[in-house]
């Protein structure tokens, strides 16, 4: 890995910036809860992005961008449709800006990934950072899990046994899930990369903690997203890999009872019924409701079923980010943003064929299975609301689309 000190100043600044917001969890919980700064605390994180941007302004400006990338064609029309949506009303414009801010501030986060860095190694070191300080979150969760601290809020269904459920400082099992669920085939990618096998191990061993973190957060939705991101991959990449986790899945569900029931539970009566009474059944389909009365345009940014219309109108979170988006910004918005995240997919998929080392390919992979996680456990969840798990799922969307650059030398389109 090239040193520190070889690096130019401003390689080191950016590295810097960018790890940072891959520390985005700690450096917020030290922030707000250890030793809180006023308003640093709150703005940290959109000032470390705006420098990055601001660094990259001046790089376009100064000197041509020698890659391009098709995702800025289509995220400009996205933001700037969201735009159109923001103005429909007007009466709650303060809202609007907060609800865009929220759902369009962190993906910029790929820009400064993709164009900002140009070696494969400084990418692998900034996926280091991240999967190091998930390893201490999972640790911590899984010695949380293990001595049974209380859960914070409710979390478990009142039908249920389960003593409690890993949390670590994030404050929510499914959000720690979530970040789980992308950051374990991450560290397995990175496993296969190295060279030695005692290096190996200790990817193996970070892997290892992620997973068991996860089951330890009984998060049903996570535990199904990082599955079936498993599945995906090795039907494309490697049949074993779909024959390893299958085996895996069926020892763990016959073997770990606190995954059994969880996973059991939902196919009970009293699941299905609950959940259409009051639980995620019936608010997806409140939010299919929605859409019905504003099908084309929604009923405005930031308006339902997220975290900016629980503080200003106090509706419940949708537990699904695209009923949620289908909501908020009708037939019209949701379709636009399934494009846009389809072609950060699809040029991922892309970038990943078109690396020549094995090397780089196996970890291209593991971004790969961890952006597909993300997406799928959306579904069920809305991750895209959880700022640093949304701007992880961008970042790294960036490094991955930049790979195939970084292996050629600075130039080229990223498989456009």
């Amino acid at each position: 890995m090239l040193s520190w000190k070889k690096r130019s100043l401003t390689d080191r600044f950016v590295l810097t910036l960018l790890s940072l917001l891959m520390l985005y969890p700690g450096i917020d919980y030290i922030l707000r809860n250890v030793l809180p700064i006023p308003v640093l605390g709150s703005l940290w994180d959109e000032l470390t992005l705006v420098t990055l941007l601001a660094v990259l302004g001046l790089k376009l400006i100064f000197s041509p961008p020698e890659r391009s990338t098709a995702l800025t064609r289509v995220m400009g029309l996205v933001m700037t449709a969201g735009l159109a949506l923001l103005v429909l009303n007007l009466t709650d414009l303060t809202i609007n800006i907060e609800g865009y801010r929220a759902m369009f501030q962190y993906m910029l986060a790929f820009f400064a990934s993709f164009y900002l860095i140009h070696k494969n190694e400084d990418a692998k070191l900034l996926l280091t950072v991240a999967v190091v300080l998930g390893t201490v979150l999972a640790v911590h969760g899984i010695w949380q899990y293990i001595v049974g601290v209380p859960m914070p809020g409710r979390w478990v269904d009142a039908g249920e046994a389960v003593r409690t459920r890993a949390f670590s400082i994030i404050n929510s099992p499914n959000a720690l899930a979530g970040h789980m669920a992308f950051l374990a085939p991450i560290a397995l990618g990175l496993a296969a990369a190295e060279k030695t096998w005692p290096r190996r191990l200790v990817w193996l061993a970070a892997a290892g903690l992620l997973v068991l973190c996860l089951l330890f957060t009984g998060t049903r939705g996570a535990w199904l997203a990082f599955a079936f991101a498993l599945a995906v991959i090795g039907i494309i990449f490697d049949r074993r890999l779909l024959v390893a986790g299958v085996v895996a899945v069926v020892l763990i569900v016959l073997f770990v009872p606190a995954v059994s029931n969880r996973i059991s539970y939902l196919f009970t009566p009293e699941y299905m019924s609950k959940s259409a009474a009051s639980g995620r059944i019936k608010r997806w389909l409140d939010a299919y409701d929605q859409m019905t009365l504003q099908p084309l345009f929604g009923t405005g940014l930031g308006h339902y079923g997220g975290a900016v219309a629980d503080r200003a109108f106090g509706t419940p979170s949708v537990d699904n980010y695209y009923m949620k988006t289908l909501a908020e910004t009708g037939l019209v918005g949701l379709g636009l943003f399934l494009w846009l995240v389809s072609t950060a997919l699809h040029q991922g998929y892309r970038a990943w064929q078109a690396l020549a080392n094995p090397r780089w390919r196996y970890a291209a992979a593991g971004i790969f299975t961890g952006l597909l996680a993300v997406l799928f456990h959306n579904g069920v969840e809305n991750i895209f609301e959880i700022p640093y798990l949304s701007t992880y799922f961008w970042l790294t969307a960036g490094l991955l689309a930049g790979m195939p650059c970084n292996e050629a030398g600075t130039g080229g389109a990223a498989n456009e």
